[in-house]
């Protein structure tokens, strides 16, 4: 499991966002998502660059 820090992640609005960009990389990822600390978990088959480069692609790059 990949865990990123996503610090403009500030709505659900955005937790759609990112989430819509890893499915389309695996759709069968899952994503548990805490706005509260603005962490993003994902268990991918995917390498953990491909889905940050997925998120940053959505305008939210991982720390």
């Amino acid at each position: 499991m990949y865990t990123f820090n996503v610090p403009k992640m500030s709505c659900g609005g955005c937790v759609n966002n990112i989430k819509k960009a890893i499915m389309q990389l695996d759709q069968s990822a899952v994503i548990e998502v805490d706005l509260a600390t603005r962490k993003v978990n994902v268990k991918s088959d995917i390498s953990e660059q491909a889905i940050a480069e997925a998120m940053s692609d959505a305008g939210y790059k991982p720390m």
